[in-house]
């Protein structure tokens, strides 16, 4: 490969070629075989119902409550006991980019801690080795190696960046998306900032409509709803994908109170209109036991995170690099070495976001050395993994040789559920119990029930800031570098 060259971007290899699966199907009671179409925009909360739909289409005839409680079958896990399902939106058949992925979510039932986080990925994520944008490689698996085999090239594509071994895929396209909500009669949603898209698609031809929608509550119906889920020109990828998780919860939270998941009639009509807009993978066992195990996970239980390039944000894990280098387009990289640090991000934060999103926890960061920005940098890494800071400055003494971390211990003496999330990033620091009265003078710092104390020992614990090594971001030469060629070769197979 000639590296010598302004532009580095060229056809992606094609995958090895893989067997060819057949048709997901079952029989019912009656021995007819049945295809099954089951899938979802995203969000554990929707893939219930839909799935509880699925299973009415197969066994409508029969008694549905006796059917659901007799023959459940466990869910596959992965090495640490739980199961990790991939949701897919598309555009459907009738819509331009019919096969992009607008919706990539990863959602874990962590049955221990009886949570579900999920984790959107956004569309613009770049996969280096395959150089092409992760929405479109779904499309791309289908035209190479045909039919069911674009999902399985997603889902391996999701578990390389993710980390995590996933054991079944959830798709659905546009058209389902709205006559799921427009046969629930619309959903309630609280829009948090207005919004005003003047370049939002008209139908499928070249021109834009504008779509406007003021803040507060509002109820939307199906068209809407997919408008506000899919909006991003005057916002962002991450607010979408945001939305789109809200829309989520809105559907599950309408379902649950009009009855739909009690009432066998309704979600059989629901079925019969969306049918061939849903795709799964799971077999009709397996969605009888997700159903028995979903109808009693509460909104407050499902944990929606989104990956984002604002550095100082929960999920802040990639960044835009210069357009130069690929081909004009407007891309998103990883920060770190790979997707070491998304891994990370992973690992930790879907192990303790029950405690970080259930707990009133601030946390101060003193910087007690003289390497200047070093609390700042702290606080950059604390807030990426989705911690709150109340707080961060200079120490009163900046001649520290030890670092401590004080925390305000409960009634029983216990620290903060989320000094194990901080422990885990800051490896190595002795915890304290009881803050000093120093700490806690002004009312910003008074909140704070963790105060993280930096020493000059910290300088060589700390985990090092990706942020501080970016690649891609001067502009394109007409030479490219040793450490360049390491990035963007391909690996081979």
């Amino acid at each position: 490969m000639d590296f010598k060259t302004k532009k580095i971007r060229k056809e992606p290899k094609p995958p090895k070629p893989k067997k060819q699966r057949p048709a997901i199907s079952f029989k019912n009671a009656y021995g007819n075989k049945y295809r099954l179409h089951l899938a979802t925009a995203g969000g554990s909360a929707i893939l219930i119902i839909i799935l509880l739909l699925g299973l009415f289409t197969i066994v409508k005839s029969l008694d549905f409550s006796r059917i659901v409680f007799s023959f459940g079958k466990s869910l596959q896990t992965d090495g640490a006991g739980n199961t990790n399902i991939l949701l897919v939106g598309t555009g459907g058949e009738d819509h331009d980019g019919a096969n992009l992925t607008d919706t990539i979510i990863v959602a874990k039932i962590d049955y221990n801690e009886e949570i579900v986080p999920m984790l959107s990925i956004p569309r613009d994520f770049y996969i280096m080795k395959k150089q092409q944008r992760i929405n479109s490689i779904y499309d791309w698996g289908n035209s190479v190696n045909g039919d069911n085999e674009g999902i399985l090239e997603l889902k391996e594509t999701v578990e390389e960046i993710t980390g995590l071994n996933i054991q079944y895929y959830v798709k659905v396209d546009f058209e389902g998306f709205t006559k799921i909500i427009d046969s629930l009669g619309g959903v309630d949603v609280n829009v948090s900032e207005k919004i005003y898209d003047p370049y939002y698609p008209k139908g499928e031809s070249i021109y834009y409509e504008t779509f406007e929608l003021d803040a507060g509550p509002q109820t939307l119906d199906g068209a809407t709803a997919l408008k506000y889920a899919r909006s991003r020109k005057t916002t962002s990828d991450f607010d979408r994908a945001r939305r789109q998780q809200e829309l989520l919860f809105a559907i599950k939270e309408k379902a649950l109170n009009l009855g739909i998941l009690t009432n066998p009639g309704k979600i059989g009509n629901i079925y019969d209109s969306i049918d061939k807009s849903i795709e799964t993978d799971l077999s009709l066992a397996e969605i009888i036991e997700l159903g028995k195990i979903g109808k009693d996970f509460q909104k407050e239980n499902l944990f929606p995170l989104v990956i984002n390039d604002d550095p100082t944000s929960c999920g802040g894990l990639v960044y835009t690099p210069a357009r130069e280098y690929f081909s004009g387009a407007s891309v998103l990289l990883p920060v770190g070495k790979d997707y070491d640090y998304v891994h990370l991000f992973v690992d930790l934060v879907f192990k303790n976001i029950g405690s970080i999103a259930k707990s009133d926890d601030y946390i101060q960061i003193l910087n007690g050395t003289k390497t200047s920005g070093l609390a700042y940098e702290t606080l950059n890494i604390l807030s990426r993994f989705c911690l709150n800071i109340s707080y961060y400055g200079n120490a009163p003494d900046r001649t520290l040789e030890k670092s401590t971390i004080y925390y305000k211990p409960d009634e029983e003496g216990n620290p903060p559920p989320i000094i194990n999330l901080v422990n885990s990033l800051m490896p190595g620091i002795e915890n304290r119990a009881g803050i000093p009265e120093n700490y806690l003078e002004t009312e910003a710092r008074q909140k704070s029930t963790i105060v993280v104390e930096l020493g000059s020992d910290y300088l060589n614990k700390r985990h090092e800031e990706p942020f501080n090594k970016l690649n891609f971001l001067a502009p394109a030469t007409d030479e490219t570098t040793d450490a360049e060629k390491q990035i963007v070769e391909p690996e081979t197979n």
